[in-house]
């Protein structure tokens, strides 16, 4: 499939990590449920996983964590039983894929190698203004003594800071912002990345996708306004 990205720096041997895209042959506008469940669908059987032991969130632009355990592994699964309200998820459980929903805000995959845990989270600028990418690290701490300087943390294809223009009242939570045309823009992967540099994450184990969700191949609700679609972000032990 053509609109599939996986990170370049991540060899996919202990954790693999892949991205959906919409693709160029659709509009956002266009796109139906029946559509995008197609496109999942084959999304899943070309990565050979299984969508329905896959656990999906209801996103809910908050800092609410679920871990996934033996305990309410059952309770999971597929498009019909998500995980309610909740903006990330923690396990460490093998061939267990946890998938964000995004269309322009930040997914981001962590994956620490000493404790052989994961975190996947939806990140809005509500979220990084909340800090849930570093509450998410510190609880895999707590729950699996988590490692940040052995943590691989992939920030997926997010909205470009040129695309992303925000009210004062969005721009004075943040340092990764800048003026363009008198109006404030901002880079919410960049901001993700500093907090999590200061929790003891190092720098050169981020990787930060280039893609912009602004462009034509990805759901983007600035461009679109609101649509059904939506990018999904998967990561997994393996």
């Amino acid at each position: 499939m053509n609109n599939i990205f996986c990170p370049s720096k991540n060899d996919n041997k202990k954790i693999y990590i892949a991205v959906l895209t919409k693709g160029t042959d659709i509009e956002a506008k266009d796109v139906t449920l029946e559509y995008r469940r197609k496109k999942e669908d084959e999304f899943f059987k070309y990565i050979n996983i299984d969508i329905n032991k896959s656990i999906f969130m209801h996103q809910i632009h908050q800092v609410n964590i679920v871990k996934i355990d033996e305990n309410n592994i059952n309770m999971y699964g597929g498009r019909e039983k998500v995980v309610e309200n909740t903006d990330a998820l923690i396990t460490n459980l093998k061939n267990v894929p946890l998938v964000v929903q995004t269309a322009d805000c930040a997914p981001v995959i962590v994956y620490c190698d000493k404790t052989k845990s994961i975190g996947a989270i939806h990140s809005s600028w509500k979220g990084t203004r909340d800090k849930i990418v570093p509450k998410t690290i510190e609880l895999m701490i707590k729950e699996y003594n988590a490692d940040p300087s052995k943590m691989y943390v992939y920030i997926a294809p997010y909205i470009a800071l040129k695309n992303y223009e925000v009210g004062e009242e969005v721009a004075v939570h943040f340092n990764n912002k800048t003026m363009i045309n008198d109006r404030w823009h901002f880079d919410n992967g960049l901001e993700i990345r500093d907090q999590i540099i200061n929790l003891g994450v190092l720098e050169d184990n981020i990787e930060i996708s280039s893609l912009n969700t602004y462009d034509k191949e990805f759901y983007s609700y600035r461009r679109d306004g609101v649509q059904i679609g939506r990018m999904l972000t998967l990561g997994v032990i393996v």
